[in-house]
C-alpha cells in the first residue's frame, strides 16, 4: 500500500515520516493519509479517508487543491526545505 511505499521512501532519504505531507481522497490512501505527518484529504474524498484525515480541504484536486494547498502552507512558513547535495 502507499503507506509502505511512503515509509520505505522516508527511510530511503533518512526523513522523519512525520514530516511528510500526503494528500488523497480514496479508500487506497487510508494509511498514507494515517502514517504521514500531515494526511490532507480533498474535498471529494471517501468519509472512510476523511475520518483519518488532518485536513480535510475545500477543494478538489480537479480545483487545483493539491497546489493550492502548497503555496498557503508554503506562504505559512510550514514547508521544509532543502537544497541539493
Amino acid at each position: 500500500h502507499k503507506g509502505h511505499g511512503l515509509n520505505r521512501m522516508c527511510q530511503q532519504l533518512n526523513i522523519d515520516i512525520k514530516q511528510c505531507l500526503a494528500f488523497g481522497d480514496g479508500v487506497n490512501d487510508y494509511e498514507f493519509i494515517q502514517m504521514a505527518g500531515k494526511g490532507i484529504v480533498m474535498k471529494n474524498g471517501t468519509d472512510y479517508v476523511k475520518a483519518v484525515a488532518d485536513e480535510v480541504l475545500d477543494m478538489t484536486n480537479n480545483e487545483d487543491g493539491v497546489i493550492r494547498t502548497l503555496q498557503r502552507l508554503d506562504d505559512e512558513g510550514l514547508l521544509l526545505k532543502s537544497s541539493p547535495n
